[in-house]
């Protein structure tokens, strides 16, 4: 990623949503950063972070993302057995 323009793609919040997004981009090949104002150490789910990619990926990575993060939101259903 040395020297290409990165693009946010998005935001996460927890660090859980932020392994599922790396892992669903690496899947793809698809480079990823992460940044934010705070560790997250200090203030988990606090402050929103940052995903970043490479401007020749941000399309498809803004699909995947997408994706990742509305099959997230589905899988706990109130009432589930866990």
């Amino acid at each position: 990623m040395a020297g290409e323009r990165l693009i946010r793609i998005g935001t996460v919040t927890t660090e859980l949503e932020r392994e599922l997004v790396r892992s669903a981009l690496e899947s793809y090949g698809i480079e990823v950063l992460f940044r934010s104002s705070l560790p997250s150490s200090v203030y988990p789910g606090l402050m929103p972070i940052k995903v970043l990619v490479p401007e020749k990926d941000a399309e498809v990575a803004k699909s995947i993302l997408s994706e990742t993060m509305q099959t997230a939101e589905t899988t706990d259903e109130p009432g589930d057995i866990v």
